[in-house]
């Protein structure tokens, strides 16, 4: 094993993290990375192996879907764990043993129950981007700043997130409209402009496969509520 049983736990969530937090990456694309980080190193025994994808896969049950090729190889490598390989090699206590294999046994039925994501192009999640604005947008002192600051800052913050999907960008949009309105910050140009860009959208505009027939509804109807905040303020 290139790592101890308890710092490989500790470094895959790491860097999965530091994908998220430093590189600011969606939930789907810093799992992509880390699995890519580790994935050499899961061909060196069965035992790195069956940590490697055993946690990578406990992280992965908590998003809100899954690539379906992404998940129907982690299924595979999972159900083919070779526990009594990993009792041979010997490079792990009974203790940790029986807890990888508890933890697999766990997380193997969590990943067969998430829902499908068919679309392949990297890209944010609806709640968990829409999250994202929010939580950025609470950080921002706002007593502190003037309203064209905020915007720039969480424009500048989600730039990337905006060019990558047209259902990225009206997310970004429609939560930061909606943080606004909420703190009643609405004497900005910028407001107007967010205005005409969530007034021109067309949801049949967004792939089916970026979001759910729910999401595309909450999203429809959360723009229509922002427009006609905007309208009255």
């Amino acid at each position: 094993m290139i790592y101890g049983y308890e710092e490989y736990l500790e470094y895959i969530n790491e860097t999965y993290e530091e994908f998220k937090d430093d590189e600011k990456m969606s939930n789907k694309e810093a799992i992509a990375r880390t699995f890519n980080e580790y994935d050499m190193l899961a061909k060196e025994s069965e035992t790195d192996k069956a940590i490697i994808y055993v946690v990578l896969t406990e992280i992965l049950v908590s998003h809100s879907r899954i690539l379906h090729t992404f998940k129907a190889h982690m299924i595979k490598m999972l159900s083919e764990l070779d526990f009594n390989l990993i009792e041979q090699e010997q490079k792990l206590t009974l203790v940790q043993y029986n807890d990888l294999r508890s933890r697999k046994e766990n997380v193997l039925p969590e990943l067969e129950n998430k829902k499908l994501d068919y679309y392949p192009r990297v890209c944010w999640y609806y709640y968990d981007l829409t999250d994202e604005v929010n939580k950025f947008f609470n950080q921002i002192n706002t007593d502190n700043v003037t309203i064209d600051e905020i915007v720039i800052s969480v424009f500048r913050r989600f730039e990337r997130d905006c060019k990558n999907t047209l259902s990225e960008k009206i997310i970004v949009y429609t939560t930061l409209a909606e943080k606004l309105l909420t703190h009643k910050l609405t004497q900005t140009d910028a407001l107007q402009k967010i205005r005409q860009e969530l007034q021109q959208f067309n949801i049949k505009d967004i792939l089916q496969e970026q979001l759910l027939e729910e999401e595309q509804m909450d999203l429809e109807k959360r723009i229509k509520n922002v427009l006609n905040q905007i309208n009255f303020s």
